[in-house]
């Protein structure tokens, strides 16, 4: 097979780079500043629609197309977190050994892949190419960075990760080598509702996990989706459950935005017409006096079977000693808040699906 790295190359059409300068990221300041770079002043009261049909004209190198591509890009695009234990005691070099396969054969399919030895935990740092058709031709292939962390622990080696297709694909190698390596099938737990079909008891996940956060004080939820699955039956006692039964039918998904969200009349109403919580997002406050507040987001990729569990630290309003209240702007957490609190959110998700568990799988056992 032959190596290839990065994506391939091409000549972008006038129509791809006219297409790619009318995007909304294109600014208008960003084409004044692009034409001065190339000798050529032109007002600042110029419209877009004037400058974008000027630059689309011009001759275009290869610097050209890696500025215009690099505005088209989202380097603080926040993206979702996920995690999955696999069941096996295992030690550093059997992780190390089952890295550097991946690494290995990633290389070999165009991927670049570096493993970084930190403390306890051992990065596969992932370099590729990422491909979207749904996106216009100037931006169909993005160069990406992905960071998938394992850890070792006891008698299981935990992976987290971010919430896309290339996280999943690296993870699956791994898990395959490590089997390899050990000389045996490794059982896989993850964060996932899909054999309790009950809607409480589903929504009951999320009232636990938004009061499980250690060391926070459950705030104010301020988002909340809901969803119905339609397969579902209701029980029909009267005229107005076979009608709210109807309405569920028809409505497979509904948000819900403001404050106080879960106590709300329209969430009451949903929930009682089956409908359950499967993406959530709220506030917790720090314990300490004086402590910040942060703003947290967990949902179901799959919000039918209630399976792919992501979460996201959001953002932190820090507390303000003057005024004794906390900042109305959010900032971007550091690094470090963004580990601490992701170890918070897999252990309080852990903690509300044992809440589950006993409430609505083993109380039902003990009945029969």
């Amino acid at each position: 097979m032959t190596k290839q790295y990065g994506p391939s190359i091409y000549i972008p059409t006038d129509k791809n780079i006219f297409d790619a300068l009318q995007h909304k990221k294109i600014t208008q300041s960003i084409l004044v500043s692009f034409l001065r770079k190339r000798g050529i002043f032109v007002s600042n009261a110029a419209s877009k629609d004037e400058l974008v049909n000027y630059t689309a004209a011009l001759t275009f190198d290869f610097n050209d197309f890696k500025e215009i591509a690099k505005h088209l890009e989202n380097p603080n695009r926040k993206e979702k977190v996920t995690r999955t234990s696999i069941q096996t005691t295992s030690s550093t070099q059997e992780v190390l050994a089952a890295c550097q396969q991946v690494k290995d054969k990633s290389e070999d399919e165009g991927d670049t892949i570096k493993v970084v030895k930190d403390g306890d935990t051992t990065k596969l740092i992932v370099t590729y190419t990422d491909t979207d058709f749904t996106k216009t031709e100037l931006r169909q292939r993005t160069r990406k960075t992905c960071e998938v962390d394992v850890m070792t622990g006891d008698n299981e080696v935990t992976l987290r990760m971010p919430a896309n297709k290339k996280a999943r694909e690296v993870a699956l190698k791994f898990k395959t080598n490590l089997e390899s390596i050990k000389g045996e099938v490794l059982q896989e737990e993850v964060v996932s509702l899909e054999n309790i079909v009950k809607p409480e008891a589903r929504s009951y996940f999320f009232d636990m996990l938004i009061k499980s956060i250690n060391g926070y004080s459950f705030d104010n939820v301020s988002h909340v989706d809901v969803f119905h699955d339609p397969d579902s039956s209701l029980d029909e006692e009267d005229d107005d459950e076979a009608d709210g039964s109807s309405f569920a039918g028809y409505i497979t998904k509904a948000a819900l935005a403001g404050s106080g969200v879960l106590e709300s009349s329209e969430f009451n109403q949903l929930h009682n017409r089956g409908f359950y919580i499967y993406r959530i997002i709220w506030t917790s406050i720090e314990s300490l006096t004086g402590g910040d507040k942060i703003e947290l987001e967990a949902q179901f990729g799959s919000p039918s079977s209630c399976t792919d569990f992501k979460y996201l630290l959001r953002g932190v309003f820090n507390y303000n000693d003057r005024n004794k209240a906390h900042n109305v702007t959010k900032r971007t957490p550091t690094p470090r808040e963004v580990n601490q609190i992701n170890e918070l959110l897999e252990k309080a998700a852990k903690t509300a699906y044992e809440a589950v568990i006993k409430k609505f799988v083993e109380s039902e056992n003990e009945k029969n």
